[in-house]
């Protein structure tokens, strides 16, 4: 327990009085090494899910961090909100990253965190209406299910209705439909129903929220050409996926058209500086070079393109793109799912492995029925699973396993064993016959 009168950050969704009752200063983090989390007591934790999803090159990546002590050097500060003075390293980063993604994203937005780009993506689709002589295209097409960040525009496009519920009010010219095999489907519908000069933008997840259900090359491609012939923006929600996650920069390049605009986030500095952005196709970019009058796209923050992010991210590039990196991540994604599959082959509370790359996840079911566990259920086996030296994210069902990009194979190992003989307790103490 740890007494709120002398605790003064308030942080998280967690409501703080749980947060207070349930935590203990020992739990505090104090340091990192590779793979491993260490709290203030000395306990150390193997780090399935890489802080938030972010620390995808582990905690002691020295490349990025003597990359960072350089530039604190050179230039410790800096802004693109304004004027002509462009911290160079930016620059640099900006065009190193661009090389990257698919060839026709060339123009690179900068940003701190994943939902300011998301909400950073809708304004700059009605930005360009406006710009184009549409002013009545307004309205964004998103998916239940999905996760695009908060704020009044982010959360908007969050599919999740108790978001709403509890923020309102909201942007209100969000529209949500059904994921799954049927998205083409429900967009077109969405969009007959409309008409397509009142619909700007759809924004898809290659890999959904929380729940990890991924939508195909073909379903992606699908959607893109539908929206083309329709000229609505297509926006990827790559800020999970992007960045190596998924033994890939983005899951945009294996499509046979890109996408209008990406976002990226998390994985993009490892995690060790803020760090997003949005890569925006030509046509876009080209309208808006020259406007009809003079006004940029008025979206921004101070620390945008902040110098220390910018050497962070260079760094990254480096390790990302160096030979048999990315084919690496992809085989050790491929041993840990086998790992998994054949150390709790015989749990009948354990489903599937889905995913790729270093992004999986377990399904959980209950043995009576085959039902998925509840999220109260997942919730609670992340906390028995940290008590035994594990950190896991949680959802409805299933749990998210993302550990960092650079996992060994006694790692992996590890993870496995502590996943087993957790569940099997949990089970035995909570669940009774389910």
């Amino acid at each position: 327990m740890i007494d709120r009168s002398t605790y003064h950050a308030w942080h998280g969704i967690t409501p703080m009085g749980e947060f207070l009752a349930e935590s203990d200063p020992d739990m505090f983090l104090v340091g990192g090494d590779g793979s491993y989390a260490v709290d203030q007591a000395g306990r150390r934790y193997l780090d399935a899910r890489s802080s938030m999803w972010n620390v995808t090159l582990g905690y002691s990546c020295e490349p990025v961090k003597a990359a960072m002590r350089r530039q604190l050097d050179e230039l410790p500060s800096g802004t693109v909100m304004r004027y002509e003075h462009p911290p160079r390293v930016t620059v640099r980063y900006a065009a190193a990253l661009a090389a990257t993604l698919p060839p026709t994203l060339r123009h690179i937005r900068f940003g701190n965190t994943g939902s300011q780009m998301t909400e950073a993506a809708g304004m700059l689709s009605r930005f360009y209406r406006r710009m184009t002589g549409e002013t009545g295209r307004d309205r964004i097409i998103a998916v239940h299910g999905s996760y695009h960040g908060t704020g009044p525009l982010a959360t908007a496009l969050t599919g999740e209705q108790i978001l709403h519920e509890w923020s309102t009010p909201l942007d209100d010219r969000v529209v949500h439909v059904a994921g799954g095999d049927g998205l083409l489907d429900a967009v077109a519908a969405v969009v007959d129903r409309l008409g397509a000069a009142q619909v700007t933008a759809v924004i898809v997840e290659p890999v959904m929220g929380n729940y990890l259900h991924a939508a195909s090359v073909d379903q992606l491609a699908a959607l893109i050409d539908y929206c083309r012939a329709r000229d609505i923006h297509v926006v990827a929600d790559e800020v999970t996926t992007g960045a190596g996650r998924v033994a890939a920069m983005t899951v945009s390049e294996r499509l046979p058209e890109p996408p209008d605009m990406i976002v990226l986030g998390k994985g993009l500095s490892a995690g060790y500086f803020p760090l997003a952005v949005l890569a925006v196709a030509d046509p876009i970019f080209d309208a808006l070079a020259e406007p009809p009058f003079r006004l940029g796209f008025p979206n921004g923050s101070t620390t945008d393109g902040h110098p220390l992010g910018a050497a962070a991210g260079l760094a990254v590039l480096d390790v990302l793109t160096a030979d048999g990196f990315l084919d690496g991540v992809r085989d050790r994604g491929r041993q840990l799912c086998d790992i998994l599959r054949d150390t709790l082959a015989d749990d009948p509370h354990v489903g599937d492995v889905r995913g790729e790359g270093m992004l999986l996840g377990l399904e959980l079911r209950y043995r009576d029925d085959g039902t998925p566990w509840t999220v109260r259920d997942v919730y609670r086996l992340r906390l028995a699973c940290r008590d035994n030296g594990l950190l896991t994210s949680y959802s409805d069902g299933v749990m998210p396993l993302l550990p960092p990009l650079t996992i060994d194979t006694d790692e992996c190992a590890e993870l496995a064993a502590i996943l087993g003989k957790t569940i099997t307790a949990y089970a035995a103490e909570h669940l009774g016959a389910r």
